[in-house]
């Protein structure tokens, strides 16, 4: 098909018409006429000969563009895999801040449609991608920068109103001359990383603040202790000494001071307990009633620095975890008292207000202290920045606080100027939660039928106060497990089952485990008492038991009521 054909003819007979008619149209055929010069026959085969040259090599370059663009139609094709393959959201735009492409699982992320690329829309888009944002200014100022920058590449952070965290990188894509051609945006949920590595924060930094307050809780401890011993022995030596109790009156005021000095040790115990647990449940929070747990923890740090001035307003409850957000408010709390001198309390204050915008709660935190210097203050949220004094801080307390805040959709702020003081905000937004109609309170009515409770406590003490205040009931007492044990084998019945859970050889959870597995109507009436879970296993179990618990020390009352309560749902 590629031979050239020349017909030399000296008849006039020969048509062209007739040629054509039998070979088809062709460039690829001509006639030459008799006589013809022999130049013109050189002439015409160089012609010939490149032409035919130049045909070959036009096949062999078509050949050659059809295999690239095959390859690269492959390529495109690999590249386009590789980017729907990987988990993360990929997005190209060019100069002009139009869409070049994107993967799925951009449009995943971001909830965009799928026809949200092909389709000339770039406002809406970016309007989209925001409404999901916490902070959509800011990330709208960032953008313009990047923009106005197209050099400059970017890594950074975006909180979503739906709790989620994405890690954004940015940066040129740049031709073969190393111009910036096209901006590539490549982001990242790191929601479940982000979230493991702040648990391990928190408990670092709680840790270390229980540490740092160590001391001041001893003191806080010991003075109530003091004068309720005090008390004690002297009612003591006083009855010792004269073989009568004194008047009924001192007798009454003594013991009541002993009992507050002991309740109040109850209350920062309880506290301890809160700041230290590691179980974190989420539901309503009274911000009030954790911020008052926070200054009773942090009262050893602040009484020799500051007064606590409280500017309260009623506030709706908020959700969230109270343990977390009691440990930003401790933090918050001595740093404020930290930035104060010792010595100084009459002139210095630490203010803390509480209000409601309507839509959040506000808290802040303000110290009259020495403030923070500018060129600290943009500085003091960043993990390990600290210009405390080495031993007085991890660096992280802020961090994690903010963090923790942001996890509440909330927001921490701060403000200071140096010798100004320092206030520090805290924004929480409202409880979303559907009004619900109170139910009409019904006091149960007073149960007379007397008990018979079984109390299992290696704690002969503790058992023998249940005795006590349990008088108008019939209470019997093992000290150890087995005995309790042997005694319901025996066909002994009980109404209730006080079981202390910490015991040693057969624990309050191996009594549950027997009596769920012989008696399990029995087990139904197990009351456990704790003065604290601290393995694994117990603390997974009482995670999981439906049974009542109370947690020591507890009042007499309490005990009274749960055996009232009991009895009431047996009629």
């Amino acid at each position: 098909p590629d031979l050239q054909v020349v017909i030399c003819t000296a008849f006039s007979d020969a048509s062209w018409d007739n040629i054509v008619q039998r070979f088809g149209p062709t460039d690829r055929l001509l006639i030459l006429k008799k006589p013809f010069d022999l130049a013109e026959v050189s002439q015409l085969a160089l012609a010939l000969t490149e032409k035919w040259q130049l045909a070959r090599q036009a096949r062999t370059r078509v050949t050659e563009l059809a295999q690239s663009r095959a390859d690269l139609a492959a390529s495109l094709a690999l590249a386009r895999a590789v980017q729907e393959a990987t988990a993360d959201g990929l997005l190209v735009v060019g100069p002009d801040r139009k869409i070049v492409t994107a993967n799925r699982r951009f449009l995943e992320m971001w909830k965009l449609p799928a026809d949200a690329i092909a389709a000339d829309h770039r406002t809406y888009r970016l309007r989209s991608v925001l409404d999901h944002v916490v902070d959509p200014d800011a990330v709208m100022t960032r953008i313009n920068y990047l923009y106005e920058h197209p050099e400059e590449t970017g890594n950074d952070e975006l909180r979503l109103k739906d709790g989620r965290i994405i890690e954004r990188w940015t940066g040129p894509v740049r031709s073969d001359t190393g111009h910036a051609q096209a901006r590539l945006w490549w982001f990242r949920d790191v929601t479940v990383r982000r979230r493991l590595e702040l648990d391990r924060a928190v408990v670092i930094e709680r840790m270390a603040a229980m540490g740092r307050l160590a001391a001041g809780v001893g003191h806080e401890i010991n003075n109530p202790l003091t004068y309720a011993l005090g008390n004690i022995e002297s009612l003591l030596e006083s009855s010792a000494a004269s073989g009568t109790p004194p008047p009924a009156s001192e007798l009454v005021e003594r013991l009541q001071e002993a009992r507050d000095g002991l309740a109040r040790i109850r209350v920062i115990v309880r506290d301890l307990q809160n700041l230290a647990r590691a179980e974190e449940t989420h539901g309503e929070v009274d911000v009030q009633q954790v911020i008052e747990q926070a200054i009773q923890i942090a009262s050893a740090e602040v009484r020799h620095r500051a007064p606590i001035v409280r500017r309260y307003q009623p506030v709706p409850p908020i959700m969230g975890c109270r343990i977390r957000l009691g440990q930003v408010f401790l933090n918050l709390i001595i740093n404020a008292a930290q930035a104060i001198p010792e010595g100084q309390s009459a002139s210095n204050r630490i203010e803390i207000a509480i209000r409601d915008t309507g839509t959040t709660i506000v808290i802040e935190v303000s110290d009259t202290g020495a403030g923070i210097a500018p060129e600290h203050l943009h500085r003091i949220f960043e993990p390990f920045f600290t210009t405390k004094e080495v031993g007085a801080g991890t660096g992280l307390g802020l961090s994690i606080s903010r963090d923790i805040v942001a996890a509440h959709n909330g927001t921490l702020s701060a403000r200071s100027a140096p010798g100004g003081g320092t206030t520090m905000t805290v924004a929480l937004p409202h409880a979303e939660r559907a009004p619900a109609a109170t139910p009409p309170v019904v006091e149960p009515a007073p149960v007379s039928r007397r008990a018979r409770v079984l109390v299992i406590d290696d704690e002969p003490l503790i058992a023998r106060i249940l005795q006590r205040g349990l008088a108008r009931h019939q209470v019997v007492v093992a000290n150890q497990a087995r005995d309790a044990l042997a005694r319901i084998q025996r066909g002994e019945t009980f109404d209730v089952i006080f079981c202390d859970l910490m015991m040693p050889d057969v624990s309050g959870i191996d009594v549950h485990e027997y009596l769920l597995r012989e008696h399990p109507k029995v087990a139904e009436r197990v009351v456990f008492m704790t003065g604290g879970a601290f393995t694994s296993k117990a603390k997974s179990f009482l995670a999981t038991v439906t049974n009542e618990r109370i947690d020591k020390p507890f009042s007499l009352s309490q005990i009274n009521k749960l055996v009232d309560r009991h009895l009431e749902l047996a009629r």
